[in-house]
């Protein structure tokens, strides 16, 4: 623990009872990086529901050759054969349907001339969070959060990391469009334009996402910090809020005091961990983890779907030399962003049971805090109930 590669280093851990058998700085919420995922996957199943989905919807305009389409806040949606993520929906496949149930509608006047995108499930305003730095846009790691968008936005579809665009609607917009040609609604021009769709308006086709369950899995694995963002805003808004930033504080505390774990204290502005506002009671982490693996049945597939020391996920290639004896025993969320390196997950120890933990490095760190943090947890998983608190 005393590494100086952690420099401020934050040190959790219970045995499978609860009790505490380490606590080191635990005290104040601090920035955790991505584990702030294992958060947002438990504010979704509580909310959303493991086989909730995701809907975008195609909808009849009030005026002749017009259709809406209402973002449902699903980045999953693929342009494309390819996708990082399997299972997605079609907007070939959401054109199409469009395409037959509007001339249906309209066998007068069968052609669509006009699409109206609705962007009003999210506050447009909030697209960015003015704490995350532009280059995770332009390096690949988060679009602008928009309701309606394809394959995350990335400009390659296929890989994980990819440059996203100032303007994810406006690229979702047009490929719709083009897709909408390709399903036989001819070749004229189609006007493309912003509008929210009335309440009433006949419904010409949708599309889901995969379920809440996949795309949790999906966004542990590979820490995806598009999927976090949307799966929290999407929460938002199925308890009736705006699906803002702002409203993300009261949504986790309400959600997750539900499943006997109390974040009070906590400061939390987005899903994905991006932020360094985002400050988290290490107590209180622990015990969520203890809770997703000892006691809640609504949040055990988190356990299922977080990566394994060695084997899957951004744990794979992690746990080598004199850390290489926790290899496949150690299940767990990673987390970094400037600052900060953390680790939170169990520990399934060499005699003593299963261990729940949340390791953080803060301060004047870098990579090198990575593999301090392996072997320190190593030494946990060796040591199991005998840790000496200090």
């Amino acid at each position: 623990m005393n590494d100086p590669v952690l420099g401020t280093q934050t040190v959790v851990v219970f045995d499978e009872s609860g009790n505490r058998l380490l606590t080191n700085n635990a005290h104040d919420p601090i920035p955790m990086g991505s584990v702030m995922k294992v958060i947002t996957a438990a504010v979704a199943l509580d909310i959303l529901g493991k086989d909730g989905r995701l809907t975008t919807r195609v909808v009849d305009g009030s005026t002749a050759g017009t259709v809406i389409v209402i973002g449902g806040g699903d980045p999953t949606l693929r342009a494309g054969e390819s996708s990082v993520y399997p299972g997605s929906a079609s907007i070939a496949e959401l054109a199409s349907e469009t395409v037959s149930s509007y001339q249906s509608e309209h066998p007068e006047s069968p052609t669509i001339t006009r699409v109206l995108i609705d962007l009003s499930m999210f506050p447009i305003d909030d697209a960015w969070h003015p704490t995350w730095p532009e280059s995770e846009r332009t390096i690949g790691y988060q679009p602008r959060i928009v309701p309606f968008m394809v394959d995350g936005d990335r400009a390659n579809p296929t890989q994980q990391t990819s440059p996203r665009s100032t303007d994810p609607a406006g690229r979702a917009a047009d490929t719709f469009v083009s897709a909408l040609q390709q399903a036989g609604n001819g070749d004229g021009d189609v006007e493309i334009d912003y509008q929210s769709a009335p309440s009433n308006a006949v419904e010409l086709a949708s599309v889901t996402s995969a379920p809440v369950s996949q795309l949790i899995s999906q966004m542990l694995l590979s820490s995806d910090n598009t999927l976090a963002e949307f799966l929290m805003r999407a929460s938002s808004v199925s308890v009736g809020s705006d699906g803002g930033s702002d409203s993300i504080q009261q949504l986790v505390l309400g959600s997750l005091i539900k499943h006997g774990v109390d974040m009070t204290g906590g400061t939390f502005v987005d899903g994905s961990g991006e932020s360094a506002s985002d400050l988290i009671p290490p107590r209180a982490m622990a015990e969520l983890v203890q809770q997703i693996f000892h006691g809640d049945e609504t949040l055990a597939a988190i356990g299922d779907a977080l990566p394994i020391a060695g084997r899957s996920g951004t744990l794979a290639a992690r746990f080598v030399g004199d850390a290489e004896v926790a290899r496949e025993h150690v299940v767990a969320k990673t987390g970094w962003i400037s600052g900060v390196y953390s680790l939170a997950g169990q520990i399934d120890t060499e005699n003593d049971g299963r261990l729940s933990f949340v390791v953080v490095a803060r301060g004047e760190v870098d990579a090198t805090a990575i593999p301090a943090i392996d072997q320190l947890v190593a030494m946990i998983y060796s040591c199991g109930t005998n840790l000496a608190p200090f």
